[in-house]
C-alpha cells in the first residue's frame, strides 16, 4: 500500500511539473507574440460559433498544430495526428496487409502515386492494375493530400478488407477500382542474381536491386553480393531507380562495399555538422555500374553521389529526384507523430543536390512504350567495353557527356 501511495504522489508531481512547463511556455509565447495569440484565439472562437456547419474542436486544434509545420514552407516537415501516426508506424513495420503493389517513393507529380511493380497472385493484380498505372485518390482521400508514407497507410490495412482507388491509366478514363488487401507481407529490400548469358555472352554480370534502406539492408546487401562474387561475378550493376532512400547508416555500410575508405557526406545541422565515413572498407575490385532515375531520392542519391565525386563506378540513367535533406520522426506524448527536417547534407565535393539532383555520367532515358531497357543495356555495353579492353573505368568516366560538359541540362547528349 505504502509503495502504491508512493507511486501515486510521484505520478502526481510529474503532472503538476508538467502542467507548470506547459504554462510557463505558453505564457511567455504570449508575452513575446500578444498579436499571434491574440488572432488565434479569435479565429478558433469565431470559426467555431459561425462556421455554416459545426466544427470538432479537436479537429480544428489538430489543423493549427499541422500549421506549424506548413509554416516552415518545407514539404518534408508534416504533422500527424495519432490515427494517421499509427497507420504509417504499423504500415513501416509490415503489421498491414498490402494489395501487391510497389509505387514510387516520391512523387515526381504532387497528385499521383505512380504503380511500377504489381506483383502476381495480389489483389492488385486480380482487380487489373497494372504498372505505370497512377493513384490519384484513396478511397474518399485525394493523394495530393497526403504524403507518400500516409498514402502507402492507406492503401494498407486488415487483411481481406478492401481499398478504393481512383486510377489513372494513359489513354483511359480515370477508373475507380476495388482492390482486396491480402495477407501480410514482407518485401527484401534487396534483390540479386545473374542475368541471362544472352545479355553478355561468356561473361556472369550481377545485377543488384535496392528497392529502399532500410536497416538490415547493408548486411543483406553485403552477404548477397559475397555469393555473388564467391561465384565468380565479373562485373555488378546495382539497381537504385525508384528508391526513394531510407536508413543513412545501411547506405554508409553499403558504400563501404563500392568505395574506400572516406567520406560518404556531411550533414549540416542549424548549429553542428556531422561527417558520415567509410572506416574499414572492403570495396570490390571489379567494375560496376549504379542506375538511377528521377525515383532515386535521399538516401540513393547519397550513395550514388558519393560515387561519382569519388569516381568508384559509373552513372547511368536520368537526373535524381534532389531531395538533400534528412528529417528527424518523432512519436507526441498524445501518439501523434512529427517529422522535421534537421539538416542539409553535402556529397564529398561539397555540392548539394537539394532541389537539382544528380545528373548521371551517361544520361539514358528509357521509353515507357517499349519492354527494352536501354538504361540497362547501356549499363551492359559499358561493361563489354572494359572487358573487350576498349575501355577502363577511368576512361570510361573522362569520356563521359557528363565529365565532357555535354551534360548542361537534360536533353543534351541523351542516348535514346
Amino acid at each position: 500500500m505504502g509503495n502504491l501511495r508512493k507511486w501515486a504522489k510521484s505520478l502526481a508531481g510529474l503532472g503538476l511539473t508538467f502542467c507548470v512547463l506547459v504554462t510557463l511556455t505558453l505564457g511567455t509565447l504570449f508575452i513575446m507574440h500578444p498579436r499571434e495569440w491574440t488572432d488565434f484565439v479569435q479565429v478558433l472562437f469565431l470559426v467555431k460559433q459561425d462556421f455554416r456547419e459545426p466544427m470538432d474542436t479537436g479537429k480544428m486544434l489538430d489543423g493549427a498544430i499541422a500549421g506549424l509545420a506548413v509554416a516552415t514552407e518545407d514539404k518534408y516537415t508534416y504533422y500527424l495526428t495519432p490515427e494517421r501516426n499509427k497507420k504509417v508506424a504499423m504500415s513501416a513495420q509490415g503489421l498491414t496487409g498490402a494489395i501487391g503493389v510497389t509505387v514510387n517513393s516520391v512523387k515526381e507529380e504532387e497528385d499521383r502515386l505512380v504503380i511500377r511493380e504489381v506483383r502476381a497472385d495480389s489483389g492488385a493484380a486480380a482487380a487489373g492494375l497494372r504498372v505505370d498505372d497512377a493513384i490519384l485518390q484513396i478511397d474518399d482521400t485525394s493523394v495530393k493530400d497526403l504524403t507518400v508514407d500516409e498514402a502507402i497507410a492507406m492503401v494498407r490495412g486488415e487483411p481481406e478488407t478492401y481499398v478504393r482507388l481512383l486510377i489513372a491509366r494513359k489513354g483511359e478514363e480515370n477508373k475507380e477500382y476495388s482492390v482486396k488487401r491480402t495477407n501480410t507481407i514482407t518485401v527484401d529490400t534487396v534483390q540479386a542474381g545473374f542475368l541471362k548469358d544472352e545479355y553478355m555472352p561468356g561473361h556472369k554480370i550481377a545485377y543488384m536491386l535496392i528497392d529502399y534502406f532500410a536497416r538490415n539492408s547493408g548486411e543483406m546487401f553485403n552477404e548477397l553480393l559475397d555469393e555473388l562474387l564467391e561465384e565468380g561475378a565479373e562485373g555488378l550493376i546495382v539497381d537504385l531507380r525508384y528508391n526513394g532512400g531510407g536508413d543513412v547508416g545501411a547506405t554508409v555500410q553499403i558504400a563501404g562495399r563500392l568505395l574506400p575508405d572516406g567520406e560518404v557526406m556531411k550533414l549540416a545541422m542549424r548549429d553542428a555538422e556531422q561527417r558520415f565515413t567509410i572506416q574499414g572498407a572492403n570495396p570490390i575490385d571489379i567494375p560496376y555500374i549504379i542506375l538511377v532515375n528521377g525515383g532515386s531520392a535521399s538516401a540513393s542519391e547519397i550513395l550514388a553521389g558519393a560515387i561519382q565525386d569519388r569516381e568508384g563506378g559509373v552513372l547511368v540513367g536520368t537526373r535524381t529526384y534532389g531531395k538533400g535533406s534528412v528529417q528527424s520522426v518523432y512519436t507526441l506524448l498524445s501518439g501523434s507523430g512529427l517529422r522535421v527536417t534537421e539538416g542539409r547534407y553535402y556529397l564529398p565535393s561539397g555540392r548539394s543536390i537539394d532541389g537539382e539532383g544528380i545528373l548521371p555520367d551517361y544520361l539514358v532515358e528509357n521509353d515507357p512504350a517499349l519492354e527494352e531497357d536501354r538504361q540497362l543495356q547501356k549499363a551492359l555495353s559499358l561493361l563489354k567495353d572494359v572487358f573487350e579492353g576498349k575501355e577502363t573505368l577511368d576512361t570510361l568516366l573522362a569520356d563521359s557527356p557528363l565529365k565532357q560538359g555535354l551534360l548542361e541540362n537534360d536533353t543534351a547528349a541523351v542516348t535514346k
